[in-house]
């Protein structure tokens, strides 16, 4: 999506970097089911691990009072109001935490730099941080780190070293997020196999190149692929840059240069349905089909699979939730209690139109970019988006 709600997190490289070390944790081992392939990556002093790992905030209120602030680089789109929402309802469940007033930059790297200044001339004691700007921002989170502020960026990776230039870095397994929906892919094409084409974002960003990279992992290991093949040159997403429109156009060219598509695995809900218009102005048969969970999608599943019924997706959460685990290791850190959370985090499959259990979920209330994953009850969620 080209609206800022995926744009930045691609921008500021959403996977950690080959060197990543998480300082002042111990090493643990990573016992995910791809720990070989996500350690190939990720330093082996980085904690990958499962949903089932995470803990209540109740757990490190602690007693001191802290002011605690959201810093984001941009937030006028729901996915950034909806983790504001999840940062926010995080903080009320500890009485001595005090929510700052919420930080916009308005996609300004400049203004990032002074929101976050302000905030620590403010006096506080935690800052959770979407550092947009990237590696422009570092200088400042050193800064407010070596002032006593805990200060966790999370999903954007700004560089740098945990533990000296800030507290520490909470994202989520991009390459996990790739085996994810290339098992479910392969699974689901059979013995017949297909054409199976990776859509990514922006131009060279980390978070598809990362997903890729276990994309072709499953497809290389995984016997269910032997008859499935993938179409992409070797480690290339074809760009999208996340943006409904320009998927249908890339789509559309995608359908003139192969007759045959048997799946897409792409890493958005919203630029997805651009794909599904594509195929549709095409008169063609809708494929297997991957995503974040987006409710417009999971809606659009439900119209077309009405007139398609063999037409299946699958997608893992949008992770909006993953903010409440940054605000815990800013909170624990200031309160010196330890937090043996993961800081990178293996995004289950959220929904699956396979599996009864996990139908996709279509809410007519909210609207198409509204995230059913977030861990906000009904009523917050219509309070974000009305």
């Amino acid at each position: 999506m080209i609206d800022k709600q995926r744009r930045a997190p691609a921008a500021g490289a959403v996977v950690i970097t080959a060197m990543l070390a998480v300082t002042g944790c111990a090493a643990k081992k990573n016992d995910s089911p791809n720990a070989a392939n996500v350690e190939a990556v990720y330093s082996d002093q980085t904690r990958v691990g499962e949903v089932n790992q995470l803990k209540s905030i109740q757990e490190f209120c602690g007693s001191k009072p802290l002011k605690v602030a959201l810093a984001d680089g941009t937030g006028d789109n729901a996915w950034r109001k909806t983790a504001r929402a999840e940062f926010e309802d995080e903080a009320r469940k500890c009485p001595n935490l005090t929510v700052m007033p919420y930080s916009d930059a308005q996609n300004n790297p400049q203004k990032a730099i002074s929101d976050i200044k302000a905030l620590v001339a403010q006096g506080a004691d935690a800052i959770v941080v979407f550092p947009d700007a990237g590696e422009a921002l570092l200088p400042t989170l050193r800064e407010a780190f070596k002032a006593g502020v805990a200060v966790v960026p999370w999903t954007a990776n700004p560089g740098g070293t945990p533990g000296k230039d800030y507290t520490t870095f909470v994202g989520h397994n991009t390459i996990n997020d790739g085996h994810t929906w290339a098992r479910w892919t392969c699974e689901h094409l059979g013995d017949a196999g297909g054409n199976v084409l990776f859509l990514g974002g922006t131009p060279g960003n980390t978070q598809s190149t990362t997903e890729i990279k276990g994309v072709e992992e499953e497809f290389a290991a995984n016997p269910a692929c032997r008859n499935a093949k993938l179409l992409n040159e070797p480690g290339k997403p074809i760009d999208t840059n996340w943006n409904p429109a320009q998927t249908q156009r890339v789509v559309a060219g995608l359908l003139t240069k192969y007759p045959k598509i048997d799946a897409i695995i792409s890493d958005s809900g919203d630029g997805s349905l651009g794909g599904l218009r594509a195929f549709a102005a095409a008169n063609r048969k809708l494929p297997l089909w991957t995503a974040n969970d987006l409710n417009g999608f999971a809606c659009e599943w439900k119209k077309r699979s009405a007139q398609q019924p063999d037409y299946n997706i699958v997608t893992v959460s949008s992770r909006t939730w993953i903010v409440r685990l940054a605000l815990r290791k800013a909170v624990a850190a200031k309160q010196g209690i330890t937090d043996d959370e993961p800081e990178i985090i293996n995004i289950p499959i959220y929904e699956d139109s396979f599996d009864k259990a996990k139908q996709p979920k279509c809410d007519p209330a909210l609207p198409s970019n509204a995230i059913l994953s977030a861990e906000l009850g009904p009523e917050q969620l219509k309070s974000i988006y009305n």
